[in-house]
């Protein structure tokens, strides 16, 4: 399973660290193993460099995008599209969203592409696989920016 969180990088500090997607990347993944008071500490620049997640804007623009689907629907506030070839689930929070798949990637990519078409700057990660990049391009940048760890064996 693939399991991707995303938050709204306010625009001063996307612009400032584009290119050094990395500094994102760490302090999320020091925000999920830390513990009581650095978790704190964490949090309150979790929330300075991210926005809250539009959530109405958010079910607008899926609704335009996806109601016409067979495979797409809604349970218990989350979005689902399942077919035989793959399932993904995408769960919206205050501040940052959750996308999970299994299967074929076609059904994370379709939730994605939507979320793309959005005025935001997501950031996406994996803290499994060490994934990490923008899901939209920032003016006249590729369309998909993805970084991998550096990994030495």
């Amino acid at each position: 399973m693939t399991k991707y969180e995303l938050y709204i990088i306010d625009d001063v500090f996307a612009n400032y660290y584009y290119g050094r997607e990395r500094m994102f990347f760490n302090l999320f993944k020091e925000y999920d193993e830390a513990k009581a008071k650095l978790k704190e500490i964490i949090d309150l620049q979790v929330q300075y460099i991210t926005k809250p997640i539009p959530s109405l804007r958010i079910h607008k623009l899926l609704m335009q995008n996806l109601q016409t689907r067979k495979d797409f629907y809604i349970h218990q506030g989350a979005y689902y599209i399942e077919n035989k070839t793959g399932f993904a689930r995408l769960e919206i929070k205050e501040r940052k969203m959750t996308v999970e798949s299994n299967g074929n990637t076609d059904t994370l990519l379709t939730f994605l592409e939507v979320l793309r078409k959005a005025e935001y700057n997501f950031f996406a990660f994996d803290l499994n696989y060490e994934q990490y990049g923008w899901i939209r391009p920032f003016k006249g940048r590729a369309f998909v920016q993805k970084e991998a760890s550096n990994r030495h064996s």
